[in-house]
């Protein structure tokens, strides 16, 4: 499989700065606290967030591309990543652990697809595109994407879409266009909390791309606030 296509499952924590924010929790189709797709904690988007996370998430977290933002970023253990053959596909799994401050808002980005070759179907230019473009079965056919924070879960429709949005020469091939399902969830109770992340992609543009029929993912991380 080409490393042109993969999940990086990230929990991205931000200590709360002075100042009331200008979001709320959502209660998203019976989820916890997945915040709406408009929120921009600390004045940044799923967006902005997709383009600052675009080298590290291409690199496979490597710490050498960690950004510089308000953000700690939470990111997968690349240790625990693992491929799995399952018929024509693969599934990916991983888990970490992180520790947090009370306050602390959360970004998950839940699946990336980038546009370095081979290009996967035909890779588009506004965000009413890309959000048809990932969920379209003829093209990557994303279906299924959930949050699930301590047993509420949310799921992620187009609406949770970001992009594309223009990076530096990515390093899984030397694109320079990403799109992000991604959500920000808000600030956790203080305690040991599960946050598992579900979905994949099925579209028919995959197997002519990068020789598999889906994707699919499972990954689960441990949040201590404290």
């Amino acid at each position: 499989m080409s490393a042109r296509l993969f999940v990086r499952l990230v929990v991205v924590g931000a200590l709360a700065l002075s100042g009331a924010l200008l979001v709320t929790p959502a209660q998203a189709e019976g989820g916890g606290v997945v915040l709406p797709a408009n929120a921009t904690p600390h004045g940044l988007s799923r967006s902005d967030l997709t383009k600052e996370l675009a080298l590290f998430s291409t690199s496979g977290n490597n710490a050498a591309f960690f950004p510089d933002t308000p953000f700690q970023v939470l990111y997968g253990d690349p240790a625990t990543i693992a491929f799995t053959p399952e018929g024509s596909g693969f599934v990916e799994s991983g888990s970490n652990t992180f520790a947090v401050r009370p306050g602390t808002v959360s970004f998950v980005p839940v699946f990336n697809v980038d546009d370095s070759p081979p290009v996967i179907g035909s890779f588009p230019n506004t965000n009413d595109q890309a959000k048809q473009y990932f969920l379209d079965p003829s093209q990557v056919g994303g279906r299924d994407f959930t949050v699930t924070v301590d047993g509420a879960t949310t799921p992620l429709g187009a609406a949770y879409v970001a992009g594309p949005v223009t990076t530096p020469p990515l390093l899984d091939g030397g694109g320079t266009h990403m799109i992000t399902l991604g959500a920000f969830l808000a600030p956790l109770p203080p305690g040991r909390h599960t946050i598992s992340i579900g979905g994949g992609v099925f579209g028919a543009a995959l197997q002519p791309a990068v020789g598999i029929s889906f994707l699919r993912q499972s990954f689960t991380y441990t949040v201590d606030v404290n």
